[in-house]
Order: structure tokens, then sequence, then C-alpha cells
């Protein structure tokens, strides 16, 4: 079912989706983002970098779920040991202060200043394991930089890299707001 990399999207219409909608132009529905460890474990940055089964993220109102078409096992065994890494890890709350202000600038320069591979939020949790196991880049976006918006961006911008595994509670974008 579920394979190491594939890409989980949520959103309870989280409190960081309301913020960042406050300083995006687009608007941000996705205020999560976590990615498959194996068909039962994601691993995730919240309160702290850690495991969570995916049937509780399953059960939330909004999901969708997607899959790097291209993906060999070598990069995904790159995944496990190099996502396991910054396992207990506290939760980057400087880089969520550092998006916010690249979102008023228009810019990626006060993320790109920090280059801790510690203090991680989300997006750049996920980004910076699909950096490290293959060198992508979302939506040609830097891991310190990568938002959710950036990761759903790339899944419609490039249909042809990415599998979509299913969705659940969708708002198309022309009426999120």
């Amino acid at each position: 079912m579920y394979e190491t990399g594939d890409i989980l999207l949520s959103s309870k219409r989280s409190i960081i989706a309301r913020i960042m909608n406050l300083f995006q132009k687009d608007s941000v529905f996705w205020g999560h983002v976590l990615i498959a460890k194996d068909a039962n474990i994601a691993w995730e940055a919240s309160w702290f970098i850690r495991e969570t089964p995916l049937e509780t993220i399953l059960q939330g109102h909004h999901y969708k779920i997607f899959r790097k078409k291209d993906l060999t096992e070598e990069q995904k065994e790159i995944m496990r040991r190099e996502a396991t890494k910054l396992l207990g890890c506290f939760f980057g709350m400087s880089r969520i202060f550092l998006q916010l202000l690249d979102q008023i600038f228009q810019t990626r320069w006060f993320t790109n200043l920090s280059g801790k591979e510690k203090s991680q939020v989300c997006s750049s949790y996920v980004a910076w394991i699909y950096d490290k196991a293959c060198g992508y880049k979302f939506n040609n976006v830097d891991w310190r930089s990568c938002d959710p918006d950036d990761i759903e961006d790339d899944s419609i911008n490039f249909p042809d890299r990415w599998l979509s595994l299913g969705e659940k509670g969708i708002i198309p974008r022309e009426l999120r707001r």
C-alpha cells in the first residue's frame, strides 16, 4: 500500500495554515506534511520530530497522498537512514518565523540563512529527506525554504513525476480562502 517516500499533505484548517493565509498571496490549504517510513508509519515534525501511525493521519478531515514515480530502492534506503537521524529533535520554531518573514517580503532569503538541519518544520523535514536521498527540490525550492504549498505545487506542476494515491476532503484551489 504505502511505501517509503510517499508524501501526505494534511489539514484540519490548522492555526499554521490560517496564519500562513494572512501573509501568502496564494491561498494556503495544507498546514502539515508527512513522509511515509513504510506502510504503517510516517515521519513528521510536530512538537518534535517523531514517527506517527499513518492511520492517525488518515482519520483527518483532509488529506492528499502521492508518490514520486522514479524513487529507487537505494533512495528509499537513504531516506530510512537519514530521517531517523533527526528523530527527537524539537520543532523548528525559528524556521517558522523565518518562513513568515520570507512570505512578508516575498523572498527565500531569511530561511536560506538557516542551514541548521536539526531545526525543522514539517515541510522542510520532508524536503530535507528528499534532498538527502535524491537531490530533489520541490518546486525548485531548497529544503530550508520549502513549505507545504511548494510540495503540493510540485505534484500539480509535474504530474509525470507523481502518482496520486488518494485524497479526502480536497477543496479545489480556486475555492480556497
